[in-house]
């Protein structure tokens, strides 16, 4: 351990912790009661990986241990994040157990290297942790909401309007530092990963903008942020992998996925992230520059990136589904709270 690279795995920590807090402002969560349980429940997920990590339950190089813990406090965060008229009691088990049960086996796949079943010899293509944070919180936070079918107040006052515009382009600058950081070292990688996650979230940006004009004939703050976020979570798993072309290429089918999306799903910024990051890490299994299908014609990691996101996102659907339904019938003397 030297002192740049831990100087980078302090960089990721802070940058990752600084997404979780623009990320309320994004999802207009500022209110003070509101600070409070943000604040616990991410210190719920930061602490439950915390001591996986201490009793070994993940075994990580101890560089890994703080950016894996931060991004278990994101992960908690984002997997309650449509949970914010329950009680406090409530998002903390949520937070809690969903950590547990999906944040940490799906972290040990991507960061332990524990995922090989098609013979790559590569593990999860995933830089940035983007399948257990955006893609398997993402996979809780809609099994939840959809279970427990949030009221119209609470969809209606989603991330819109130009205000957002700012918190959201300061999650894009905080993410080159949560990426460049967990690179832990000084090295050939540092200018790649910059340039593709800068140039990933603008085309994603630019791509949405496009789409949005073609269906609705005008373009939005909203319709900006939901493009700037897809490339957001697309650039964390890929852009140490993409050459700034297939960086650009990838932002534009991510931005215009995500703009093509029901509503009712932009609506929410936690899905949004959820699909970019997902089409991300598929897609790195077939443009993935050296690795990918494209330049070895070979299948096998195609067939793991397919695999581990659609068990990420389908799994923690479910887990979420099954909490949605729980929390609807958890009796609790305490009212629960209008969203502001």
């Amino acid at each position: 351990m030297d002192g740049v690279s831990l100087g980078f795995s302090a960089l990721a920590i802070v940058s990752i912790l600084a997404v979780t807090v623009l990320l309320a402002f994004v999802e207009k969560r500022i209110a003070p009661g509101d600070w409070a349980r943000t604040v616990l429940v991410a210190g719920t997920g930061g602490a439950i990986v915390t001591i996986a990590c201490s009793i070994e339950l993940i075994v990580l190089p101890l560089l890994l241990v703080g950016p894996l813990a931060a991004l278990g406090a994101l992960f908690a965060t984002l997997a309650t994040s449509l949970l914010e008229t329950e009680s406090v009691p409530k998002r903390l088990v949520v937070a809690g157990a969903a950590t547990a049960i999906v944040f940490l086996p799906v972290a040990s796949t991507v960061f332990a290297t524990l995922f090989d079943p098609f013979g790559t010899r590569l593990g999860v293509i995933d830089l940035g942790g983007a399948l257990p944070t955006l893609v398997a919180g993402g996979g809780v936070a809609i099994g939840t909401a959809l279970v427990r079918r949030p009221p119209d107040a609470v969809l209606s006052s989603r991330a819109e309007g130009w205000p957002i515009v700012v918190p959201s382009v300061l999650v894009w600058f905080a993410t080159v530092g949560w990426v460049v950081g967990l690179e832990l070292a000084a090295d050939d990688m540092v200018p790649i990963i910059v340039v593709s996650a800068l140039v990933i979230p603008v085309v994603a940006a630019a791509a949405a903008s496009v789409v949005e004009r073609l269906r609705f004939r005008r373009t939005t703050a909203s319709g900006f942020v939901t493009g700037l976020l897809a490339g957001v979570a697309a650039a964390v798993p890929a852009c140490a992998f993409v050459t700034p072309p297939l960086a650009a290429a990838i932002g534009i089918v991510a931005g215009a996925v995500c703009a093509l999306l029901p509503d009712r799903l932009r609506a929410w910024p936690v899905a949004t992230l959820a699909v970019g990051a997902a089409i991300s890490v598929v897609l790195l299994g077939a443009f993935g520059t050296n690795i990918g299908y494209i330049y070895t014609g070979q299948p096998e990691l195609v067939l793991g990136q397919v695999f581990v996101t659609v068990v990420s996102i389908a799994g923690g659907g479910l887990v979420g589904a099954g909490f949605g339904w729980l929390v609807q019938r958890w009796p609790s003397r305490e009212r629960s709270l209008p969203r502001r």
